[in-house]
């Protein structure tokens, strides 16, 4: 057996500096099972707890308050307190020693998780949803419970900073009119050849020139399959034409695609291609998330591997994604943006739980050459050269729920706002 990841230097180092100036306890956001000597443990928790009634402590009378509750010793007695709070030079130094606590114990959890998913495999059981969950337990900062009245002031001062969000969308006017997300779980659905991908494939382009990365996983889609669009695309050219033409592709199309190409190789986007379980996805958006992901793309919902599962049903599989979906988003704390496929009362397909636990649900539909109904009035088709596609949100949990009109160039696979429509 190896020795687990202990950094001794740091959470003496932390202790130190919290008995050195009383006033950063409120500041460091650990918790007793981040420290792995018992000592430590023991003396942490006392120390937030006096903190928390106003009583900031240093060595002297932290000491005289654990003796009289006869817990000194278990601390490890006056000589170790004072030895802590002379080891600190400076309590600035505080956060570097958070960094390297934090960085033992969330090792110490990843072993915990994958020692505790050996010991069920062993049991002929799988481990994986276990074991990824646990990872995501270890990788992800805990929030600090705020009070309501710390929550109003961080809205307010967010809302000065314009701070309310990261992430934008595919354009800028759907970004000023919406607002930037945060750590929304997006479905956008469609019928086929409506566009979904290409507005999805657009949104990554756009966000990765935003220097925002955005990894997709694309169940449905090949790499080399993708590839065309991309270039379509950015090119603003026909790779379709370019592909199936007889007689090859010309000199002027080969140039145009490869400068195309070294723009999309630039961007460095990430896909994941070929099947993927729940599970899959779940434990590859924790890695990306932990390379610096904004945003999480997947393509698409109905693609997605049972794992061996055997559900009853498919309604209760894709309740059980979306719920798994949610959780992911509640901990990574940045958008899933999942495409999907409508059922024939325009819904998604197959999942009841949607509308409780997705915040947003926008659905593309092409408008018929006799117009159609939106939310009781009829929008006619547009003049344009490319089809005209209405945006409908179905859902947006965080405010207005718009409809707009699109313009869709099916040549270049892009869209442009044309206007709102509601």
């Amino acid at each position: 057996m190896k020795t687990l990841p202990v950094s001794d230097e740091s959470e003496k180092g932390v202790l130190g500096s919290c008995l050195l100036d009383p006033s950063i306890i409120g500041k460091i956001d650990l918790h007793e099972e981040d420290f792995y000597d018992p000592r430590n443990q023991k003396l942490w928790v006392s120390l937030k707890e006096q903190y928390a009634q106003g009583k900031a402590m240093d060595a002297i009378t932290i000491g005289a308050w654990l003796n009289e509750h006869n817990e000194l010793e278990g601390v490890g007695g006056y000589d170790r307190l004072i030895d802590l709070q002379d080891a600190a030079v400076v309590s600035a130094h505080s956060e570097h020693y958070t960094e390297g606590v934090l960085k033992a114990s969330k090792l110490r959890q990843e072993i915990k998780a994958l020692e505790d998913g050996l010991a069920i495999a062993y049991d002929g059981e799988s481990a994986s949803e276990s074991v990824i969950s646990a990872l995501i337990r270890a990788n992800v900062s805990v929030q600090k419970d705020l009070t309501i009245e710390e929550h109003g002031e961080k809205f307010i001062q967010d809302c000065i900073d314009a701070q309310c969000g990261h992430f934008g969308w595919w354009c800028n006017e759907w970004t000023e009119k919406l607002g930037k997300q945060k750590s929304e779980l997006v479905l956008l659905h469609a019928p086929r050849s409506t566009g979904k991908t290409a507005m999805m494939l657009q949104w990554q382009i756009a966000a990765h020139m935003r220097g925002d990365r955005t990894p997709l996983a694309s169940i449905e889609m090949l790499k080399g399959e993708l590839l065309p669009r991309y270039l379509a695309h950015v090119g603003q050219m026909d790779t379709y034409r370019m592909k199936v033409r007889p007689v090859g592709a010309t000199e002027d199309e080969a140039d145009r695609a490869r400068k195309a190409l070294k723009t999309v190789a630039s961007l460095d986007l990430c896909v994941r291609d070929k099947g993927m379980t729940i599970e899959d996805i779940r434990g590859w958006a924790v890695a990306e998330w932990r390379k610096g992901a904004q945003a999480v793309f997947i393509d698409n919902l109905l693609s997605i591997s049972d794992g061996g599962k055997n559900y009853d049903s498919k309604t209760i599989m894709y309740d059980d994604f979306i719920r798994k979906f949610r959780d992911l988003r509640d901990d990574l704390q940045i958008p899933i943006i999942i495409l999907a496929h409508p059922n024939a009362n325009m819904q998604i397909a197959w999942s009841k739980d949607v509308e409780n636990f997705a915040d947003q649900i926008i659905l593309l539909a092409n408008v018929p050459s006799e117009g159609m109904d939106v939310n009781g009035e009829t929008v006619y088709q547009l003049p344009l050269s490319g089809t005209h596609v209405i945006a409908k949100f179905q859902k947006n949990r965080q405010g207005l729920s718009p409809v707009a009109s699109l313009e869709f160039d099916g040549v270049t696979q892009t869209f442009k706002h044309i206007q709102w429509e509601t």
